[in-house]
């Protein structure tokens, strides 16, 4: 350490700098040292998920996270056989027929499908029970892409495209349909049922509306539905219905098409849409 000692003038300030910088590494090192070895404290480890093989019909009763594809030609992908559960494909794809279901949660509450594509079913993923969860779930070429039967029960952050019928379908109560794409499906992209919340969606060039609500009080609001074959939103039937915040460009008819009974939001916008008026029983900008 002396000998970084220097009078002369010019070389005087850099050793000092290299000085302090020297000893606050060597601070810096003592002080992680004496961190990895204060009382109580445990190494973090992190292990990798244990993956199980599933097959075509079979009844999930635990858990899992899933370690393979399947291809299933005559049975259902698989079926839910507990509540409280999750199945979380983990990246894997369930193809099949349209026949049967991708994933059948029928009955069982608080059940949570995540995490892969569901492809060629007559339901991606049907689910019926209380507060049942549908997230990051890729459905595409299947009759209906997402149907969710129970009260409380939500998709969230799915992608559903192509499907022959609707993307997402909520015919339960008190359900939401949160932050998801349906484009280009046959008939309309998402389907709301009595007391749904229909909210941050994307939901465009679907071959009917993008978003129809069939059912009562229900909350739409903060979505995107361009290029639709009809009506962006329609929403017509519910005389008691929110609507807030969308837009709405480019539909074959209206880009809202409200009720005079429901309540407009604000915010909605619309544009290029077949009807002259753009929008009916709502403002839009």
């Amino acid at each position: 350490m002396f000998a970084l000692e220097d009078n002369h003038p010019s070389r005087r300030r850099p050793l000092r700098v290299a000085v302090a910088v020297l000893s606050a590494m060597a601070f810096a090192g003592v002080s992680a040292i004496a961190l990895q070895h204060r009382s109580g404290s445990k190494p973090v480890v992190l292990v990798p998920q244990a993956t199980t093989t599933v097959s075509c019909g079979q009844v999930i009763t635990l858990s899992i996270v899933v370690g393979n594809d399947l291809n299933c030609p005559s049975t259902v992908g698989l079926a839910v056989g507990h509540a409280s559960i999750t199945i979380n494909l983990n990246g894997h794809t369930l193809a099949g027929n349209e026949t049967n279901r991708g994933i059948d949660a029928q009955g069982f509450a608080t059940v949570t499908i995540t995490n892969g594509t569901v492809s060629g079913w007559l339901f991606g993923v049907f689910a019926s029970g209380t507060a049942d969860k549908v997230t990051g779930i890729r459905a595409t070429s299947n009759a209906s892409g997402i149907a969710l039967e129970g009260t409380g029960a939500s998709a969230t952050g799915n992608v559903v495209f192509q499907n022959s019928n609707r993307g997402i379908f909520l015919d339960g109560f008190s359900q939401k349909a949160t932050s998801n794409v349906a484009r280009e499906n046959s008939s309309d992209g998402i389907g709301a049922g009595t007391g749904s919340v229909v909210q941050g969606n994307q939901s465009e060039n679907n071959g009917a509306s993008g978003i129809r609500d069939g059912g009562s009080g229900a909350t739409i609001s903060g979505n995107v539905t361009n290029g639709n074959a009809i009506d962006g939103i329609n929403s017509a039937s519910d005389g008691t219905a929110t609507v807030a915040s969308n837009t709405a460009n480019y539909n074959g008819s209206f880009g809202i098409e409200a009720s005079a009974g429901g309540k407009d939001g604000g915010g909605n916008a619309a544009k290029g849409n077949t009807q002259a008026t753009q929008c009916k029983d709502v403002v839009c900008a």
